[in-house]
Parts: structure tokens; sequence; C-alpha cells
């Protein structure tokens, strides 16, 4: 009976470790290929092949019973590692690959070897409980379903409770270290024997995943419920000194020294608005991320009311601990909260309306750019308001198609649109950022001397039931990515 519950509880570990590898690989990976449909399909894809081919061989090897299931543990404790010594892999396989077999290839290089080692353990320990042909199917049903209640409890104690508790390197090690000791205690269970040593191995794990720290110009970063968020300062290349947030491996902020913005779409976005003569009384900017550009529309005009959608918490606070938002906050109101269901509820009345919601160094979240989620932020609107979006996009090649399609879908919301470069020397076949400004009124916006893209709309606008937005905007990386 011992043996039998123990046998339990190496099945429900391995099925917790799967998914804590799962989820932290998914954010790992982040910063280079962000958390759309791509990654976590490469991810969830690779993993699920993982543990077929695991299961498949573990059946076999366990009937020969040359290779005890303790060394298989150790090699998938050993393994677990290489998402930390690997971590520059992702930008490799992007640069080599492109984006989506890049993320594919990733996954495989990073997160298989360990899972596959771990879809043996079922099998295993199925041929070591197993006394009777009559008992096989209820042994193995029993073992698969504690595997699959330790992938169930994995899956809600790292998303909600692991990764915001400690650094994604430390629970990678300490995740590594627990299946060398699960290693260990299989041994003893199950009579095979294994180096004591290993156990040093085994604290010595989440070690060498705090020692794969931030780079010196961090000056913090963390794992919370929505993204993996990291502050620096650094110099740019004029020189200055910039302050910036990053999420998910995009820059969703930045400053210099003054408060004042640094990145491009935000000082354009303050000229259009200064060119166009616009001096709305009350806006709303959907993602506000460290709040550069809210502060920057109030310093323009201190009579103007911002409320600023945000759905993560914890980067409100860096806003106040390490941005200008801490010292200028008067006459913005941030909401915590998914800007889709704020939509909902509002009642409107907004002079602008600024959508600012880049998840990762191209994307938008796809919920924000269909035909729905435009006509609820053109509702918003007051009758004499102004929309504006920063939009990432090159002016010709495969890559523009996602632009084209956004332009239609524009085109359905409001009555005037308009997409305004930000720097008309730039390469059209670099990426660069476009200003959409929109209006339900055709008398609000004048006739500006500033440069606009002659991209049209083409093809069907996006829409909640059909938006394809991360593979359009794949197709920016596949025509070899460029900002200059």
């Amino acid at each position: 009976m011992t043996q039998r519950y123990g046998s339990f509880a190496i099945a429900f570990g391995s099925g917790f470790a799967v998914l804590t590898i799962e989820i932290a690989g998914a954010r790992l990976i982040a910063p280079v290929f962000g958390l759309s449909v791509v990654p976590w399909t490469a991810v969830i894809g690779v993993i699920l092949a993982a543990l077929a081919v695991g299961s498949h061989l573990g059946g076999r090897m366990a009937d020969v019973g040359r290779i005890p299931l303790s060394r298989v543990l150790v090699v998938a404790g050993l393994t677990g590692i290489l998402p930390i010594i690997g971590a520059g892999l992702p930008w490799v396989a992007r640069d080599l690959l492109g984006f989506i077999p890049g993320a594919v290839a990733s996954a495989l290089v990073l997160f298989a070897p360990s899972v596959l080692c771990l879809g043996m353990v079922v099998p295993y320990l199925v041929q070591a409980d197993t006394e009777s042909l009559d008992a096989v199917g209820r042994r193995a049903g029993d073992l698969s379903a504690a595997a699959t209640a330790g992938s169930i409890l994995g899956s809600f104690l790292t998303g909600f409770v692991l990764l915001p508790a400690m650094p994604l390197t430390v629970l990678l090690g300490v995740t590594s270290g627990s299946l060398v000791l699960m290693s260990l205690y299989t041994a003893h269970l199950l009579g095979s024997s294994e180096n004591p040593t290993l156990l040093l191995a085994a604290l010595a794990m989440p070690v060498l995943g705090a020692m794969g720290g931030s780079p010196p110009d961090t000056l913090f970063a963390e794992q919370t419920l929505y993204s993996s968020v990291v502050v620096t300062e650094r110099p740019w290349g004029d020189g200055q000194i910039v302050r910036e947030l990053w999420q998910n491996g995009g820059s969703s902020s930045a400053e210099y020294d003054d408060g004042t913005p640094a990145h491009v779409y935000a000082q354009a976005s303050l000229l259009l608005l200064d060119a166009a003569a616009l001096y709305p009384d009350k806006a709303l900017v959907l993602g506000g991320a460290a709040l550069t550009l809210p502060v920057a529309l109030r310093s323009r005009d201190h009579r103007l009311k911002v409320d600023v959608i945000e759905i993560d918490p914890a980067v409100t606070e860096l806003a106040s601990t390490y941005f200008a938002y801490g010292e200028v906050s008067e006459g913005i109101r941030v909401v915590h909260e998914d800007a889709r269901v704020f939509l909902r509820r509002s009642e409107g009345g907004y002079g602008l309306v600024y959508l600012d919601v880049f998840d990762h160094l191209l994307t938008v979240p796809w919920t924000m750019v269909t035909s729905e989620a435009l006509q609820a932020m053109s509702a918003e609107l007051s009758p004499d308001g102004v929309f504006m979006a920063n939009v990432l996009s090159p002016l010709e090649g495969p890559g523009t198609e996602f632009l084209s399609r956004f332009r239609a879908t524009l085109d359905e919301a409001f009555v005037d649109v308009r997409l305004y470069l930000t720097d008309e020397a730039l390469d059209p076949g670099a990426t660069q950022n476009l200003i959409v400004v929109a209006s339900n009124d055709l008398t609000v916006l004048p006739e500006l001397d500033w440069g606009q893209t002659t991209i049209k709309s083409g093809g069907r606008p996006l829409t909640d039931a059909w938006a394809p937005v991360e593979y359009l905007q794949a197709k920016v990386f596949a025509q070899g990515l460029r900002w200059r």
C-alpha cells in the first residue's frame, strides 16, 4: 500500500511539473514572441507532442527494465535547466527561422526534453504497480488521474501564486531541483539506487536560477498575473538617459529624465493634437503602462481630465514608483479593468479616445482591434471627439496586410479616418510608428501639412469571430523586420 500511494505522489508530481514548465515556458519566451496565440500554440503543441512520445517510449523502456524510472527523472531535472542556460536561444531562433518557426524551435529545444521524460512516468508506474492483468486497467486509470490532478493544481498554483511570487528562472530552477529530489524518492520506493550526491544538484538548481539575473541596466523585474514586466534605465542613441517599462519584451513606456515621452509615437501624437488645435476637456486612454502618455496629455493642458484603463495594477504601482506619474498624478484616474469590460458600461462623452495597448514588439491584443471593439470606442466619443491610436507597420511588402485589414475595420467604425506618418524620411520597408486619427464628423479634423500613408483599406474587417491578428503581423517578421 505504501508503494501504491508513493506511485500516486510521483504521478501527481510529474503532472504538476509539466504544467509549471508549460506556463513558465510561455512566459520565458514572451520577451521574444509575446504572449499571443503564436507562442502559446508552439509551447502547448510541443509539450503535448513530447508527452505523447514520452508515453510511447516509457511503456517500452519500462517493459525492458534496463533504465530505472529514477534515472529518467534525473534526466528530466537536468534538462529542466535548459531554459535557464539557453535563455538567448529564442532570439537566435527568431532571427534564423522567423517568427512562427522560431517559436516552435525554441519550445522544442528548451522544454521538450524534460517533458518527454515526464511523459514516461505513468507507463513506468503502471508497470511497477500492476501485479495482475485483471487490475491493469484500474491501475493505469488511477495513475493517469493522479498525473492529471497534478497538472490541474499545477496550472492554478503556477499561474496564480508561483509566477508572481518568484523570478521566472528561480521557479524553473526549483522545478528542476524538485524533479531530482523526486528521482531519489523514486529510487527508494522502487528499489533502485541513485548517487546521493544528486541531493547537492537538487539544491544547486534554484541557486542557478537565481544567478540567471537581469542585465545591469535593470531597475526592477517581475512576473505579474498579466505579463513579464521590467524597468530599465539606459542611454539611447542620442545619448540621453531613458527609463523604460517593458512588458512581454516590448517597450511600452519610455521617459526622459524630465518625464517627457521618449517614444516617437507619443511625441508625434502630441504634435498632431497641437497642429489640429484639438483641446478636449476629457480623455480616455486604453492601456496605461507607465502612464507616460496620460501625464504628457495633462502637461499639455492642465484642464484635461484623463481616465486610464489599465488591466494590471502592478504596472500602475511601477508607474508611481519609477516614472513621472508618481509626481504628477492629479487629474488622472486609473481604472484597473479589461478595456472591453469598461467600454460596455462607460457613459462616454470623451473628447479624445486613445488606443495604446500594444502587447509586444508589434502586436496589439486582437480583442482591441475588431469592428465590435472600435465601434464601442467610437460610441465613447463626444460629437466633435477624436479617436487616436498607435500602430506599427511597414509601408510596403506583405507586412502591410494587417494595416490594410485594420484600416478597413476603422472605416466601419468612423466617418473620417487618417493614418499619419511619424517620420517621412524612413525607408517604407521599415517597420515604423503610424498614428491613426479618426472622427465621426467630417468637419472636425482639419487638413494638415503632415504626411499620410498611401495604404488603403483591403480585405474583410476584423471581427470578434475572425481576427487573425498574430498571423497577419507575423508577415512583418517574414519579410524581414527592420526599424530604419
